[in-house]
């Protein structure tokens, strides 16, 4: 009898432990993601030759002579020659390589635009 209620008492202790940790890990807050995690947007890139340029829009020509317009925002980063530029150093007839978001229907949204040269 002794030995059955020693290992009733230590089964008893052991789902007490369990269930106690149980009981912290329910309570911590849970984790916030990273601002990587959070910028896993799916995107994609697309090369081609400006054709127009507005404030909040680019127009591109690919090699396939498909015409490609995506809209740009105030979070666009735009860099020409390696350097930070705005949306007003862009010109036509620029090559650059745009990083996009896809938003709604078949619009895109410029993450990213890479002036390359002009031809």
């Amino acid at each position: 009898m002794n030995k059955v209620s020693r290992a009733l008492g230590a089964a008893m202790l052991c789902l007490g432990l369990l269930l106690s940790a149980g009981f912290v890990m329910a309570k911590q807050e849970p984790t916030t993601p990273t601002k990587d995690q959070t910028k896993k947007e799916k995107t994609a890139t697309v090369n081609g030759t400006v054709s127009a340029v507005t404030d909040s829009t680019l127009t591109i020509v690919d090699s396939k002579k498909a015409e490609h317009t995506v809209a740009v925002t105030s979070d666009t980063k735009v860099t020409k020659a390696g350097k930070d530029a705005a949306i007003a150093d862009v010109k036509a007839n620029d090559v650059v390589t745009i990083e996009v978001k896809k938003g709604e229907g078949n619009t895109w949204t410029a993450v990213k635009i890479s002036v390359n040269s002009s031809e």
